[in-house]
């Protein structure tokens, strides 16, 4: 009996290779990432002496720069007071364990920060790759890489001991000259998985009636709108004795009133 293979979401080798050929387009998807979730940071008034700063590519701690792999926080435990992880979460498979990794690293009072693009974004793109789909009398297929909703993203701080955990949205409407620069710009990204996931070939024309129904239906001036939705998740780690006094303190059910 032969064992079925696991798709594999996020394959790291080629996303690494993709960056370095289209580094800019990274670049500027990056920094919205960044000022969105430095606006949230502006709103404490508290000093952070180490900061981890992880990107898509790298990690940067006290000018330090440190290649990381994505599933793996080569971190001591207690050791940083920051971390703001800017984009990373939404190529990691294991969310619950790497947000447990930061949790550890933290020191206690140490917060945890994150940006990553939410569930509606590229939504239009959706909409299009659906139609011609249904055009074409094309299997749908997961051609998209995976998002984390909103209101599952407190859920997992949760889940990996974060406390206080919030979550917001920032929308963006973005512009871009045609589709295959938005292609492009998600290739460099490691999220346009159109040749790769799909079963079966697609037909020459798919791209066009793409295109055309992104036109006719999403177009402003002959340049295309792209939905942005960009998640911010805020945490905070607590003295890890806390944890414990909390749990030695709650009572047992006894099983009566």
């Amino acid at each position: 009996m032969a064992l079925l293979k696991v798709p594999q979401l996020f394959d790291y080798q080629r996303f690494k290779q993709r960056m370095q050929l289209q580094q800019s387009s990274v670049i500027k998807l990056q920094n919205l990432l960044n000022e969105t979730l430095l606006d949230r940071l502006s709103l404490f008034s508290r000093k952070f002496y180490v900061t981890a700063h992880h990107n898509f590519r790298q990690c940067i701690v006290q000018y330090s720069i440190i290649e990381i792999d994505p599933e793996v926080i080569p971190f001591q435990q207690n050791s940083l007071d920051l971390v703001l992880s800017i984009g990373p979460l939404m190529f990691t498979k294991d969310i619950p364990g790497v947000l447990k990794q930061w949790y550890a690293a933290l020191k206690p009072g140490g917060i945890f920060m994150a940006a990553f693009f939410g569930e509606d974004s590229l939504k239009e793109l959706k909409d299009c790759f659906f139609i011609a789909e249904e055009k074409l009398c094309i299997p749908h297929a997961f051609r998209f890489f995976p998002t984390i909703a909103t209101k599952d993203a407190g859920m997992l701080m949760q889940r990996a001991g974060f406390h206080l955990p919030t979550a917001d949205r920032t929308r963006y409407v973005l512009q871009v000259p045609n589709l295959n620069e938005l292609l492009n710009t998600l290739k460099s990204l490691g999220g346009n998985i159109l040749f790769e996931r799909s079963s079966t070939a697609l037909p020459k024309e798919f791209l066009k009636v793409v295109e055309d129904e992104y036109h006719k239906r999403y177009a402003n001036e002959a340049r295309l709108n792209v939905t942005i939705d960009i998640v911010c998740m805020t945490g905070w780690a607590i003295e890890r004795y806390a944890d414990e006094r909390i749990h030695q303190q709650t009572p047992k059910n006894t099983g009566y009133l």
